[in-house]
């Protein structure tokens, strides 16, 4: 029996890694089927031969955008190589979203000839690493007016909010086309999923009082909070952040009420895993004074030097999970995606808006 041997190389055997050093959008884990040589031995009397087999497996991948290009890669999670799988240019990506284990994706843009940002929905064309990448399929167009977008947690489903003349209208998007949900006489609406329940927030200031309900009943949850962003898990708690007369709180709201977390931090730089595991980026340092966030974390005037901890839903108790040393830099974290099994996350640099693993 002839053997030969290849050297692979674990692209996780370092905690922290780059997997994209340009900006990047939608990342989304997803399972895909692969063929893999599978090694075995048996023995016959003296003789110890050597069995190969290929055999159908399943991985795990990253995807993602290119915010530069619009071009979707993949990060397989066993070799670390991205290759690439659509072609199709759509420059200036805002943000992305994936659907039905990635084979769908809807992309917001920034369309430079109306001076508005416009929403596409299309069919992710079926690539493997062995494979040229091909364009995307299927592309249909949003309203040019969508300013928010949600998916459900089985990513079979997207909600949008559209502007209109008299405020807002929410769809939400099904192979037969956008169904309508409901209506708003308020414009600036954040939408998010809690499970399979559509959640929407007013978007968040420091300077005004927010509220965050269930639709389409508008049933409220969270009122009166400045500066409020809420984060629903796929039980319909909602994590919260809010700015405060002493600063920036974190609390978390369940049917049972409002409880305060030690931890100081936004909303938007946390991620829900399976079984209430939280994980939030937390910062050293918050700023002081009459800054206001998250406006000015949103407008770039205050940036965050982030450690990573994992959180405690019912206790509030906080266990540190990653701390950036010197080398590594100062992380200001964003987009947190965990996988189902709690043990690798995803995230956003928000200096460059690069994409990295821990």
């Amino acid at each position: 029996v002839g053997t030969s041997s290849t050297e692979v190389i674990d692209p996780l055997k370092l905690p922290l890694v780059q997997v994209w050093n340009k900006p990047a959008a939608g990342q989304t884990f997803v399972s895909q089927n692969i063929l893999k040589e599978v090694v075995s031995t048996t023995t016959q009397g003296t003789t110890t031969i050597e069995v190969r087999k290929t055999v159908r497996a399943s991985s795990t991948a990253l995807l993602f955008v290119d915010k530069v290009t619009g071009y979707i890669y993949a990060y397989p999670l066993e070799t670390g190589i991205i290759y690439q799988i659509s072609n199709t240019i759509i420059p200036g990506v805002h943000d992305a979203y994936f659907l039905n284990n990635g084979t769908q994706v809807v992309i917001r843009y920034i369309d430079r000839e109306k001076n508005t940002v416009s929403a596409l929905v299309a069919k992710v064309p079926n690539v493997t690493k062995e494979t040229e990448a091909l364009p995307l399929e299927e592309i249909s167009y949003l309203s040019s007016t969508v300013t928010s977008i949600a998916t459900n947690a089985r990513k079979d489903r997207v909600s949008y909010v559209v502007g209109t003349d008299n405020g807002s209208s929410i769809y939400t998007l099904s192979p037969k086309g956008p169904t309508l949900i409901t209506s708003s006489p308020f414009k600036e609406w954040d939408l998010s999923y809690g499970g399979e329940t559509l959640f929407v927030t007013t978007k968040p200031s420091a300077y005004v009082e927010g509220v965050t309900a269930r639709v389409p009943g508008f049933n409220l949850v969270t009122v009166n909070k400045t500066g409020l962003a809420s984060n629903p898990n796929n039980g319909g708690d909602l994590l919260n952040s809010m700015w405060t007369s002493s600063g920036l709180a974190t609390f978390i709201t369940t049917k049972n009420g409002d409880f305060i977390l030690p931890i100081k931090t936004l909303a938007s730089k946390c991620g829900w895993g399976e079984k209430d595991f939280l994980v939030c980026a937390v910062p050293r340092i918050l700023p002081r004074g009459q800054e206001g966030l998250p406006d000015d974390w949103f407008q770039g005037r205050a940036s965050f030097n982030d450690d990573i901890f994992v959180v405690d839903k019912n206790t509030g108790s906080q266990f540190p999970l990653y701390v950036f040393n010197d080398k590594e830099g100062i992380f200001d974290i964003t987009n947190i995606t965990l996988l189902k099994t709690n043990d690798i996350l995803s995230f956003t640099k928000k200096q460059d808006e690069t994409l990295w693993l821990i």
